[in-house]
């Protein structure tokens, strides 16, 4: 168990080193540089950007000094705003990033297994019909559909709940149903069909034919090992949702990650762009390196054991 935990940190180190050289070559690929878009910019003074960023210097120098830096936690000044970083950015926007994610986590988690289960059950009644034709729905329109069409209803036609902005519980209820309803609808698809093959197996029928009651089969039985498929997709889903949905956050101008992601894009902010995205593959990767370890804990089937020689 620990020789493998070892091994998928250090696969992942070597993901996320990858991750960040392709990023940081990719863009200085591209014609132009963050300074190049400035209004009328004599040219001394764009060269003296350029040094003082060491914009100047070979590629190659640029991206040790980078790396070199990023190795102790420091992803460099911002070349768009004064006197920020990119450390500043993350740990000003992640927490909201965060505390959105959450909500949007356990919507997921608590109402698309609970809509996946009851579907199962069902299989092939109407109910099942109804979870089916939302779950589909929720799968294909995108999020900023979702949110548009809410922020239309709820705080504009309704106004029951704000439009925008962040601080107040209230205005987190209308981004969070807009940010998990692709996962919500795609939890509940992968656990209806993960139940279904489940209740086929052998030892469902056994549990079935010992005399115990539905419920302790479903609960005890069925649903832990229908929840290995959703655990896959858990990892990856939680690392995305807790650094922001770039969309959503900006329609409802939410000061979270993805504004700042968004907005150094369009002005070509290369360590914004690196250090989000860099941050964003270590979040992944870790979330990874759990969902592989909660495989052994969920299902006792598996086993992590050392290879010996």
């Amino acid at each position: 168990m620990k020789r493998y935990i070892f091994t998928r940190i250090l696969l992942g180190i070597l993901v996320v080193f990858i991750i960040a050289t392709v990023t940081f070559f990719l863009m200085r690929a591209i014609p132009g540089g963050p300074f190049s878009a400035e209004k009328k910019v004599p040219e001394a003074i764009k060269k003296n950007l350029e040094a003082k960023y060491k914009l100047d210097q070979p590629v190659w120098r640029q991206y040790l000094d980078y790396m070199s830096n990023v190795i102790r936690g420091d992803f460099g000044p911002s070349f768009k705003y004064k006197g920020r970083t990119v450390n500043d950015f993350i740990l000003e926007g992640f927490p909201i990033s965060a505390v959105l994610g959450c909500i949007s986590i356990f919507i997921s988690i608590g109402i698309g297994i609970i809509i996946g289960i009851v579907s199962a059950l069902n299989q092939n009644k109407w109910l099942d019909y109804v979870t089916m034709f939302f779950a589909i729905l929720g799968v294909s329109i995108p999020s900023f559909i979702i949110a548009s069409i809410l922020m239309y209803v709820f705080a504009f036609k309704l106004r029951w709940l704000p439009p925008a902005m962040w601080g107040k519980p209230s205005q987190a209820i209308l981004p969070a149903i807009s940010l998990s309803g692709f996962s919500t609808a795609f939890f509940a698809r992968m656990m209806r069909s993960s139940m279904l093959e489940v209740l086929q197996q052998d030892y469902i029928r056994t549990a079935r034919a010992k005399g115990l009651p539905e419920y302790l089969v479903i609960c005890r039985h069925a649903v832990k090992n229908g929840l290995i498929p959703v655990i896959t997709y858990l990892g990856p889903l939680i690392a995305g949702i807790l650094t922001g949905s770039f969309v959503v956050e900006n329609i409802f101008a939410i000061p979270g990650l993805g504004k700042y992601y968004v907005s150094s894009i369009t002005n070509r902010d290369y360590t914004t762009i690196l250090g989000v995205t860099i941050f964003y593959s270590v979040l992944l990767v870790s979330m990874n390196i759990l969902v592989d370890i909660a495989y052994a804990i969920v299902d006792p089937r598996i086993k992590l054991v050392d290879k010996k020689e």
